[in-house]
Parts: structure tokens; C-alpha cells; sequence
């Protein structure tokens, strides 16, 4: 299975010492023109992208997940670790279905 990262370079060299390929991105144009090409070639099975370039590309990340379709999308911590911003599977499942799974105490 193929990997691709979309991220800031310190972040996506590390990952190349790894032997996975990607994109450096600075600005939200750079990271939505990586993004695009990334989700436009089935052939990469998982597409790795950093929280930064999350927030960067909210309703486009959205868009593709709901899309159900290769690439997988999967959200990482850059080096500089969390962004503190992730909400639960909890609190997305109450926005999608309007249901809290388990109740809080």
C-alpha cells in the first residue's frame, strides 16, 4: 500500500527517511493544490496529512472523507506535537447523528 504525506518540511523529511513520499506546504493555496493532486491519483492507499494542514483545508478534508473513496485520509501530529483543537469520536458522532453514545456524567 502506497503513502503520501502533506505537511511542513520538517515534518514530511522525516517521513522520506522512511521511504514515504509527499508535499511541503507554507500556505493554504500550496496545501490545497497538494491535496488535489494527492486525492486525484487512486493509487496512493493512505494519505497522511498534518493537524496544520487540517486546519488549512477544513471543507475540503470533510468532502473526501464523506467521499468514502482511496485515499484514506489519516490526520497526524506535526513535530511539534498536538494541537490541542481534536474533538472525540464522541462529539463527532453526536454532530453527525445528533446521539451521545455514551452519557456523560
Amino acid at each position: 500500500m502506497a503513502f503520501h504525506i502533506i505537511g511542513d518540511a520538517d515534518t514530511v523529511l522525516g517521513y522520506r527517511f522512511a521511504g514515504v513520499n509527499g508535499d511541503v506546504v507554507e500556505t493554504t493555496e500550496e496545501a490545497r493544490a497538494a491535496f488535489k493532486a494527492a486525492i486525484a491519483n487512486r493509487s496512493k492507499g493512505v494519505l497522511l496529512i498534518t493537524e496544520a494542514v487540517e486546519d488549512m483545508l477544513t471543507e475540503e478534508v470533510t468532502a473526501h472523507r464523506l467521499s468514502s473513496k482511496p485515499p484514506y485520509l489519516a490526520v497526524m501530529q506535526d513535530i511539534w506535537g498536538p494541537r490541542g483543537k481534536r474533538r472525540s469520536l464522541q462529539d463527532l458522532i453526536y454532530e453527525a447523528v445528533g446521539i451521545r453514545i455514551v452519557q456523560d456524567d
